[in-house]
């Protein structure tokens, strides 16, 4: 009602024949789209411009999931629509932590994929899709070589601080020879701050090697891998689902 009112007030100071059309900032067409800022609005409500808004911005979620959550367009490399919402989890994070503040992609296939530009042909993206498994995990992973049949692993400074300390492995993988390679615990621990200790049968090797350490993250709850479907509300669909409240 302002919006009418306004335009007649503004019209009201013009001189237009019957057939002249004006555009005074706002339109509302037949099909029921309303424009600001344009005069050819193609959705129901079309802002050309900034906006302001003050209160909450809300919809009415996807597909009956995510309740009053405003659904967002983002891109997608393949052309389609990519849709977004975001999520709250007050339930596995503590109120104010920034971790709880989460992004769900609504509608995807049935990997969690990544999509780059491809090396060597232009024309090309290259697709790949994540390792999965059941429990939050990171890796790291070098090549080292024995000197006197020993060798300290470093690792980066924040890993203690950001793993588990049980379940963590090693893998070691020889090149270019077979010496006999060992995990040499300390204090009873496989890495112990931030290093591990790879030693051969003989101390004079100079074997090279490559090593991969995984281990569990801690800043974050342990999965639960096989819940009962009454004990869980999901959202979302394929890949991207979460736990709902």
């Amino acid at each position: 009602m302002r919006i009418a009112i306004l335009v007649t007030l503004l019209a009201s100071t013009l001189t237009l024949s019957a057939q002249e059309e004006v555009f005074l900032g706002a339109k509302l067409t037949s099909e029921g789209f309303f424009g600001i800022g344009t005069a050819s609005p193609t959705a129901r409500l079309h802002v050309n411009g900034d906006s302001i808004v003050t209160g909450m911005l809300m919809g009415s979620g996807y597909h009956g999931n995510f309740g009053k959550a405003a659904l967002l367009n983002g891109f997608g490399y393949s052309g389609a629509a990519a849709q977004f919402v975001f999520q709250y989890d007050d339930i596995d994070f503590q109120p104010g932590d920034p971790r709880a503040i989460q992004i769900t992609n609504v509608n995807t296939n049935t990997f969690k994929t990544f999509i780059i530009d491809h090396p060597t042909d232009a024309s090309r993206y290259l697709v790949h899709a994540s390792l999965e498994g059941p429990e939050g995990a990171v890796y790291y992973r070098g090549t080292a070589r024995l000197t006197a049949g020993r060798a300290v692993i470093e690792l980066p400074a924040y890993f203690e601080s950001l793993t588990e300390k049980e379940g963590r492995t090693i893998l070691l993988t020889n090149i270019d020879g077979f010496e006999p390679l060992a995990v040499r615990k300390i204090d009873g621990q496989k890495v112990r701050g931030g290093a591990f200790v790879v030693e051969a049968r003989d101390t004079q090797s100079e074997q090279e090697f490559d090593w991969e350490v995984k281990a569990v993250r801690a800043d974050g709850p342990p999965l639960r891998v096989e819940p009962l479907r009454s004990e869980l509300r999901v959202g979302g669909f394929g890949p991207y689902t979460y736990r709902l409240p």
